[in-house]
């Protein structure tokens, strides 16, 4: 039983500690503010003068606005309301491995919806596919004798979510109504950019051809990100604070590290707080070694206020380098967003179909049940949790 009395003890004293790190944050902002509305061409050059190049291993991601390399980077747009669309939403989720039952097994199951929006017709229909694993498919293949982490799995059900919209395309007949696909989350993990992972990997095949094919047919590959915590933009002011003329955060003193760290640590919703409902910031484009590997497919991104939040809406530049088309596919993302009180319906209709439910489980292991001879169907420590021992 969880000692709220201890717990709020903890939290009181680190209130303090929150507070100290929230003015500090104010006096960060406000640098990064006055810095980015008096960026200029020579200011930038500077910033690009410090990059490493791509065969080092060290970098820190960072962005350009995508119209031009300076003195647009707080620019903000009224987002035009496109209600006339078809939207094909993805989403997945899975169960983890209890290896406290007999047969241990993990379920993925991904959700396809598909809305159109228009005067002649609307329709809407659904499906999801299930997939489920056994036996030699648990193990990690870094050994072959650990279980699959949560990472793993979840990199599987985004594989599985890329097929979806993969087939979706590969399906779409060509038409002069608007299309856009909208997937929840970044198109791109930043995550593992930020450890390093992707340094010599090989770029996302699946992802790739999608992006290719969806060019060709002009469909709208959307990723769409709510309550985002990139902090990517801040970024820009500390490489130009940088006293070396070369990044190289390895060779810094942990207490100068620390204080570079502040700057990092705004996140770009903060510096996109003045957004009013239904506007979005300028188009950016990250400068980063993971998003070379898509060549003329790399990521873009915006900031727009759904009236709810601000959220980030990725997408790769092909569709930025037609602004027209740009404008009518964030105008329905914008719809989408009124439609679901801030956040895509779609994408909401999408998760509550590919939701796992606790009955679903019951089911599947009842399933499972069949094909064994053993009485004993799960540990003896799941067994006192499921019967609440006192």
């Amino acid at each position: 039983m969880l000692d709220l009395y201890r717990l709020s003890v903890q939290i009181n004293e680190k209130k303090e500690i929150l507070a100290k790190h929230e003015e500090e944050l104010k006096s960060n902002v406000e640098d990064v503010f006055a810095f980015l509305n008096s960026v200029d061409r020579k200011k930038i050059q500077n910033v690009l003068s410090k990059i490493p190049s791509k065969d080092e291993k060290n970098e820190i991601l960072f962005c350009l606005p995508y119209y031009s390399n300076y003195n647009e980077f707080l620019k903000s747009h009224k987002c035009p309301l496109n209600t006339d669309y078809e939207v094909f939403a993805v989403d997945g989720s899975n169960t983890e491995i209890d290896r406290h039952i007999l047969t241990p097994y993990y379920v993925l199951n991904i959700a396809c919806v598909s809305i159109a929006y228009g005067e002649k017709e609307s329709r809407f229909w659904y499906k999801t596919f299930p997939y489920i694993y056994l036996d030699q498919e648990l193990y990690s293949d870094k050994d072959d004798i650990t279980f699959k982490n949560s990472s793993e799995i979840s990199q599987e059900r985004q594989e599985k979510e890329f097929v979806a919209i993969l087939e979706y395309i590969e399906e779409s007949s060509e038409t002069d109504q608007l299309k856009i696909v909208l997937y929840d989350g970044n198109l791109v993990d930043w995550s593992q950019d930020r450890q390093g992972m992707r340094f010599g990997r090989k770029a996302n095949a699946i992802l790739e051809r999608i992006f290719l094919l969806a060019e060709q047919k002009k469909i709208a590959v959307c990723g769409f990100i709510s309550v985002p915590k990139n902090s990517i933009i801040s970024n820009i002011y500390r490489i130009y604070m940088c006293e070396k003329p070369r990044i190289n955060c390895r060779e810094c003193p942990k207490e100068q590290k620390r204080e570079c760290e502040k700057i990092g640590r705004i996140k770009d919703v903060i510096l996109f707080s003045g957004l009013r409902e239904g506007e979005y910031s300028n188009i950016f484009y990250t400068l980063g070694r993971a998003f070379d590997e898509f060549e003329k497919t790399d990521i873009g991104f915006v900031y727009l206020n759904t009236g709810y939040e601000i959220a980030r809406v990725e997408f790769p530049l092909y569709i930025a380098n037609d602004k027209n088309w740009f404008e009518s596919c964030l105008g329905a993302i914008y719809h989408q967003c009124q439609l679901g009180f801030g956040y895509p319906i779609s994408l909401t209709h999408a998760h509550e179909f590919s939701v796992i439910s606790k009955g679903d489980k019951d089911a599947i292991e009842s399933m499972l049940y069949r094909f064994e001879d053993s009485l004993m169907r799960y540990s003896a420590k799941k067994n006192n949790k499921i019967k609440r021992i006192v």
